[in-house]
């Protein structure tokens, strides 16, 4: 007998599952799939932001063995295609079945003709990679230049039912979220309600620190209607465990993994990355598969630790079993 089908199958976007293929048990999902239930199970799911494969293959390892969701961030500016590939080969090799988030992201710094072509040429190349989230940074630009832009680059997203994700300021989260709120009112305005709101945030040394953060989080949680929050930035033990009960819905590791592994290649013989448009493959991506077996096995070591270690510490060993029940009704109901 073959085994069992995922219950996450039912929830892959249409143009993921097309990429993927009939044969695949990767099982990429929307963020909005997960967020609902993951507010009711009182979870913190984790996301690696992983520049190569290797970083995301062993973060998939780390959440099969610990049975936990899992998000994968595709730092800006990595082609995403191939990412892509990578990325699923690895979850239907070693983690199929498993709900899986994959984040690609757009930094806008300008907002004139030439910038917004760029951007959304890229929008379209994520979205029709695979990818099932589009996470927009347009933070750079003025507070009230940011909606039309926003609202341009989420409609391909939205067209291909991936969830959008909006980057606003801590420093707005630390005012109470007002301008957050006119932001995500004026998006709502152009038909864009984004699934969850991000927050770069620096490191909490201490728990007061982390409590605090928290505390800042939670009131631009509420000012955008309880709008589930992701947290970016640096970690610690004492940030980790001030989160829990609170209104992040998922939580970055800083780059931690991507850091500890990386610290395996050889920096003085990589080359600065190729620019221009067609790059296939990263300067760090191919260094990383011309290392000796045994130093490979080192890097996903590493970053197969930290990633457990975040898991472990947002308590979400466990989560993919809870999600799957919370979540049978609507498989049932046809969604």
């Amino acid at each position: 007998m073959g085994s069992p089908v995922s219950p996450f199958k039912a929830f892959r976007p249409a143009r993921v599952a097309e990429r993927l293929g009939p044969r695949s048990e990767a099982c990429p999902v929307a963020p909005r799939e997960l967020l609902a239930p993951a507010r009711a199970l009182g979870l913190v799911l984790p996301v690696v932001r992983a520049p190569i494969g290797a970083v995301a293959r062993a973060a998939l390892v780390a959440a099969r063995t610990l049975d936990s969701a899992i998000g994968l961030s595709l730092p800006a500016g990595v082609p995403v295609e191939p990412w892509f590939e990578a990325v699923a080969r690895a979850a239907d090799e070693v983690a199929g079945g498993l709900p899986v988030l994959l984040a690609g992201e757009i930094v806008l710094e300008a907002a004139d003709d030439a910038a917004m072509a760029r951007a959304v040429d890229l929008a379209w190349r994520i979205v029709d990679a695979g990818m099932t989230q589009v996470s927009l940074d347009a933070t750079a630009l003025e507070p009230g230049d940011r909606v039309s832009p926003l609202a341009e680059l989420a409609a391909p997203a939205l067209e291909r039912g991936v969830g959008v994700c909006v980057v606003v300021s801590l420093g707005d989260a630390a005012r109470g979220g007002a301008a957050a709120a006119a932001l995500f009112e004026g998006l709502a305005s152009r038909g864009v309600r984004p699934d969850v709101a991000a927050v770069r945030c620096p490191a909490a040394a201490t728990e007061g620190d982390g409590r605090a953060q928290v505390a800042a989080l939670s009131a631009l949680s509420a000012a955008l209607d309880g709008l589930a929050l992701a947290r970016r930035g640096p970690i610690s033990p004492a940030l980790l465990a001030a989160l829990a009960g609170g209104p992040v819905r998922l939580c970055d590791d800083g780059g931690a993994a991507a850091a500890r592994a990386l610290e395996v290649l050889p920096w003085g013989e990589i080359p600065p990355a190729e620019a221009g448009p067609g790059t296939r493959v990263s300067a760090l991506e191919r260094a990383a598969r011309e290392l000796p077996a045994e130093a490979a096995d080192r890097l996903e070591a590493r970053a197969y630790v930290e990633a457990s270690d975040l898991v472990e510490r947002l308590g979400a060993a466990g989560s993919a079993r809870g999600l799957a029940t919370a979540l049978a009704p609507r498989r049932g109901a046809g969604r």
